[in-house]
């Protein structure tokens, strides 16, 4: 595969890939943009090739994979691969608005070529633990997502793959409390703490809840990331992001990443996909407006995916 953005886990699957890894389970990082100059030990260390351009690569991998740390430029990387038939996996979030994330979307389907974005999260084996086993808290009422970051591109979204990944889609209303960017628009200077609640027509029915993200700590005091249910009774608190002992946190990922280079299949649906940063959009939104704000404001957006929804359309 190729890797646009030799930052952030672009970075950690070329070295862990190349270093073995890749050699056993049949997927390899062959060639590498970023947008400065990567040190020649580590070319030589992992056996990368370098190009000038993103688009060198078209034509020489199976896959790329859109990794820069930060979302903002996601939808013009992203694009020459997916209008040439490359298959397109971008990192989490799949962009940085609903409607960029739309038209992403969108462009794989007139292409014939649909994208895949997921968070680890998203394809975590506790997660989809949860999904199984939701049933057994049947009517659920409410829902806790805890995770620690200050980094909200990064990892709200990890909170939001969690959710959608246990719950699936529908969540209709989100109010964001105490919001506080840093100068850059990057890092959140509070706890934050978000209210979430699914429609009434969802699969799960109305349930609500809440997404806490936690910054500090030192690196001794990583505590993961937590989801607890409560309905018919009460759930224990599942720790996420928890592999089997002496496999690569990464190997649920890895996988998706070869069945979707050469196979073609997404683990998530276009409503699970969409979701996310659908979400996301809605709890930046909220917090910087400090209202309430409803699924039903991004009509015209998810006008984009589903042309029959009513309401208000914007240009295709």
């Amino acid at each position: 595969m190729g890797v646009v953005g030799y930052e952030g886990h672009g970075a950690i699957f070329a070295r862990e890939l190349n270093a073995g890894l890749g050699a056993k389970i049949g997927l390899a990082v062959t060639h590498v943009w970023h947008r400065d100059p990567i040190a020649q030990e580590e070319k030589g260390k992992y056996g990368f090739v370098v190009v000038s351009s993103p688009e060198e690569m078209i034509g020489k991998v199976d896959g790329v994979f859109i990794a820069e740390t930060l979302p903002f430029r996601y939808p013009r990387l992203a694009a020459p691969f997916i209008k040439a038939g490359v298959r397109t996996f971008l990192n989490r979030p799949l962009a940085a608005s609903a409607e960029e994330a739309a038209r992403l979307m969108k462009l794989g389907r007139d292409c014939g070529n649909p994208v895949l974005a997921a968070s680890a999260l998203a394809v975590d084996p506790r997660v989809l633990e949860i999904r199984r086993a939701r049933a057994d808290f049947a009517p659920l009422k409410v829902v806790n997502v805890t995770g620690p970051s200050d980094h909200f591109w990064n990892y709200v979204p990890h909170l939001i793959s969690a959710l959608v990944g246990a719950l699936g889609p529908g969540i209709e209303e989100i109010q964001t409390h105490d919001l506080a960017f840093d100068q850059e628009g990057i890092l959140i200077r509070n706890p934050l703490v978000v209210f979430f609640r699914y429609g009434a027509a969802s699969d799960i029915g109305p349930v609500r809840g809440t997404l806490q993200m936690v910054p500090g700590g030192g690196s001794g005091d990583w505590y993961g990331f937590r989801m607890k249910l409560y309905g018919s009774k009460e759930s224990p608190e599942y720790e996420l992001f928890r592999t089997a002992e002496g496999e690569s946190a990464w190997m649920p990922t890895y996988r998706v990443l070869m069945d979707f280079f050469s196979q073609g299949k997404r683990p998530l649906n276009d409503a699970e996909l969409f979701e996310v940063p659908l979400v996301l959009d809605m709890i930046k939104k909220s917090g910087i407006e400090k209202r309430p704000v409803l699924r039903s404001e991004y009509r015209a957006v998810l006008s984009l995916l589903d042309p029959s929804a009513p309401g208000p359309k914007l240009d295709r």
